[in-house]
């Protein structure tokens, strides 16, 4: 017995030592949550989106005094969250951070603070590739004051593990200032439609109303923008990490767009097979270089692997991308290939990721190409049957005898992607169009889901006659 109670009372001591420990840990989380929740907003859109009317041109418009316009505007409310993360005095604005889905095309867009107070909020700019966008309040109602006092630390997200504890913050179905925890599944991870970005897995429950919400770390830091969900899939979803969402925040506010360098390759990865072939373990391969490009008017060849850029070393084309993009048109790199199994260094200036091919009307190229494409709305996935899809558009109508019919699309089917790209808004498909008839591309690839089917097709570019 007197070697027991010795026993019972450590054990008893250990007990009492975790209980305490565990109580701290909790008192820290509810601290942490309490001082963060407080610089979350909640993000509420209007959007108007153009749906073809089918009454136009019929008895039937006159009859029941419907509008005899070719399309209807339908207002589309949307809910996502945001957070605070600068006051500027001068110009006597809040700064918001969020993604760029939650209030792309918005016409309308109201803030709910902490404190309930509801302002107007303004797009001060956009960034589809990291799906970051920037939103300003004005100072109204006091709002300045409590901004202020809850300006969110943004962190570093360079530092993060895999395993490291981390908490998402947002208003997922309109439940708000919702808490939820996890831990960092993956960094560097690849998205469709977002090259060279490299997001962070999570696996904090993340829902629709997430989106531009912070992830947070333990110390209270914001480390990402919660932005992806897989449809389906459990214990999966994504974060911007906060460096590059730091860096878009950066080029929005002093030159109200992000500027993003352009090499002009096209790239695939070492394969081991191929990796043992050229003798190295890392690196991409060229398989294309682009006319006219920065990497074709410095020299860099089809069969090149480039291994470097500014001595940072590259293991796999996001990196690449990566590297590139997060240079401004016009800045020199000195890009690192392997030739012929010798190490070269290139200088190359690099030329723009992105070129304005913004339109405002579809109705030239609706009736040039026969091919009506429109957002999809709970009506129209209704009305034709549709499966659903993370992203795409609608083909509502295809002309008899157009390039549209002969390319094979039919009323109903979704477009999901031109060249690659994923398609979100009618403006997407026809920017892309615009795109390619400026760059003298005679077709497009379309990634196509009709009913359980996905299918692949071509589209033909129009040429202008001169």
């Amino acid at each position: 017995m007197k070697k027991i109670l010795p026993l019972l009372v450590l054990l008893l001591a250990v007990k009492l030592s975790l209980a305490s420990v565990l109580e701290d840990i909790e008192k820290e989380r509810i601290e942490i949550v309490n001082k963060v929740s407080s610089g979350v907003v909640t993000i509420f859109t209007i959007r108007e989106v153009k749906i073809p009317n089918p009454f136009a041109g019929t008895p039937f418009s006159d009859f029941f005094g419907l509008p005899n316009n070719p399309n209807i505007t339908q207002r589309v409310e949307g809910l996502g969250s945001g957070f605070i993360v600068k006051v500027d005095k001068k110009k006597k604005l809040v700064y918001i951070m969020t993604n760029n889905h939650v209030v792309e095309n918005a016409t309308n867009i109201k803030v709910q603070f902490k404190n309930k107070k509801i302002l107007n909020g303004k797009i001060v700019g956009t960034d589809k590739l990291s799906d970051v966008a920037i939103v300003s309040v004005k100072f109204k109602e006091g709002i300045e004051k409590f901004a202020e006092k809850h300006v969110l630390k943004l962190g570093d997200s360079d530092k993060l593990k895999q395993g490291m504890t981390v908490i998402a913050i947002g208003s997922p179905l309109g439940l708000e200032y919702t808490v939820t925890q996890g831990i960092v599944s993956a960094l560097d991870r690849s998205l469709e439609g977002h090259p060279g970005e490299g997001f962070i897995q999570t696996d904090a429950a993340i829902n629709p109303g997430n989106s531009g919400g912070p992830l947070v770390n333990i110390e209270g830091e914001v480390v990402g923008i919660n932005t992806a969900i897989i449809a389906g899939a459990q214990g999966l979803g994504f974060a911007v990490p906060i460096n590059q969402a730091k860096w878009v925040m950066n080029e929005i506010l002093k030159y109200g767009k992000v500027r993003r360098g352009k090499l002009g390759v096209v790239i695939q990865p070492l394969t081991p097979e191929l990796a043992k072939h050229f003798g190295i373990d890392y690196g991409v391969i060229v398989t294309e270089v682009q006319e006219n490009s920065p990497a074709s008017k410095a020299g860099i060849k089809s069969g090149d692997i480039i291994i470097a850029v500014n001595g940072k070393k590259v293991e796999d084309p996001n990196d690449l991308q990566k590297y590139i993009m997060r240079n401004p048109p016009g800045t020199e790199v000195i890009v690192t290939v392997l030739r012929d199994g010798k190490r070269k260094d290139i200088k190359v200036k690099l030329g723009s990721w992105e070129e304005d091919y913004s339109i405002t009307d579809y109705k030239e190229l609706e009736e040039k190409y026969g091919l009506i494409v429109v957002d999809i709305t709970p009506q129209l996935a209704q009305k034709f049957g549709l499966p659903k899809v993370k992203y795409g558009v609608l083909v509502y109508g295809v002309k008899y005898g157009s390039v549209a019919q002969e390319a094979g699309l039919r009323s109903g089917d979704i477009i999901l992607s031109i060249d690659k790209k994923p398609l979100r808004t009618p403006e997407d498909f026809w920017k892309e169009i615009v795109k390619a008839e400026k760059t003298g591309k005679s077709d497009v690839l379309l990634k196509i889901r009709r009913g359980s089917m996905v299918i692949y097709t071509v589209l033909p570019i129009i040429k202008d006659k001169e």
